[in-house]
């Protein structure tokens, strides 16, 4: 095998060993911090148990390490290109020729197909841990029944009456997904105009097929005309599915179950910027973890012409930092609608891209 491709094989290889060792030490702490700060929430809520902690600590561990995957990209992308450095094998490839794009694009390729590989196959998988972790806390630290709370006002739904094109918006503490019942309910009924007609005050709302049932309901159209009922029954086109998808945390779905999430939140009246912005960011992910290996090349060139490693390696990891706090800033600022969804995920790892093949291509040719 000739040289110029033996070498983009071997960086590849040691890539992908660096790139494993980081994500299992990387796991490892995580798993023992996560641990330790589990044990002591569990023992402040009156509770020692250390099984539990474990669980929790290992439910919370998958969505913990797909949260700083592209930190682990860029360590593994550093202490490969040090490796290289250390052993003079970069000075041996520049001088036979080879130059800094030829170990670039392979390593890229490679960065891309697990990036693809983690968003199809892994995230699912992931989106299921989370669900389950966030589950198990809720009923053992929280003491909370739902995971389904929105704000402090409890959670909020709109429902459309296809029959009369009314609707109403339903005001609710909380969600039970097992028995699909609503409890201390309010439900404000409107015209089709907008205009408030009545409101229901009901101790219980079960979720029936086609129908809310509504246990003890003080209903009042006026001010005067009030009138107390034990039960009543209210058609209905939602399902218990789709209220706890429609609230469920958007690192908790799945990555094919998204774009169904989305249509339905917003067919129930709910824009769901949050879940588009999630959806577009694990879309991007591929190209933003390339974008850490991208960041990290223009410092490898400096380590053939430069004594002061480790300061480059600081800087490298700098540079990664200052990446990926823009792409959580610009995130958030996706999610609470601010920015479109497009923008807020895929401005950093363009960017990024940019940035560091222009470094590369000013320090190659310098």
């Amino acid at each position: 095998m000739k040289l110029n491709n033996l070498l983009p094989v071997y960086f590849s290889k040691n890539l992908l060993k660096n790139l494993i060792f980081c994500l299992f030490a990387s796991g490892f702490f995580i798993f023992l911090i996560d641990l330790i700060e589990l044990s002591r929430r569990i023992t402040k809520s009156n509770n020692s148990d250390f099984l539990l902690a474990l669980e929790l600590a290992l439910l919370k561990l998958p969505g913990m390490i797909m949260e700083i995957f592209p930190f682990i990209v860029l360590f593994a992308s550093l202490s490969t290109f040090f490796y290289f450095a250390k052993r003079s094998e970069l000075i041996v490839a520049r001088a036979s020729g080879v130059s800094i794009w030829h170990l670039l694009i392979p390593g890229v390729s490679l960065i891309l197909i697990i990036g693809f590989f983690t968003v199809i196959l892994i995230q699912p998988l992931i989106a299921t841990s989370s669900y389950k972790f966030k589950e198990l806390e809720a009923k053992t630290i929280r003491g909370q029944t739902s995971l389904i709370t929105i704000t402090e006002n409890g959670l909020w739904l709109k429902d459309s009456d296809t029959n009369d094109n009314a609707y109403r918006i339903i005001n609710s503490l909380g969600f039970d997904r097992n028995a699909k019942y609503l409890e201390n309910v309010i439900f404000f009924n409107h015209s089709e105009s907008g205009q408030l007609i009545s409101r229901y005050d009901a101790e219980k709302v079960f979720l029936k097929p086609n129908y809310w049932e509504l246990e003890n309901i003080w209903i009042y159209k006026n001010i005067e005309e009030t009138e107390f009922l034990k039960k009543i029954e209210i058609r209905t086109d939602l399902t218990a599915e789709q209220i706890q998808e429609n609230f469920a945390p958007p690192e908790t779905i799945s990555f094919w179950n998204l774009p169904e999430f989305i249509k339905i939140a917003e067919n129930a009246g709910f824009a769901a910027t949050k879940h588009k912005t999630e959806f577009q960011s694990l879309l991007a992910l591929p190209f933003f973890l390339s974008s850490m290996l991208i960041i990290a090349a223009p410092f490898s060139v400096r380590f053939i012409r430069s004594e002061s490693i480790n300061n480059l390696i600081l800087s490298g990891i700098m540079s990664g930092l200052i990446l990926y706090t823009f792409s959580n800033v610009i995130y958030a600022f996706g999610a609470s609608g601010n920015i479109g969804p497009i923008l807020s995920a895929w401005s950093p790892p363009i960017l990024a891209i940019l940035l560091g093949i222009s470094a590369i291509i000013y320090i190659e040719e310098g």
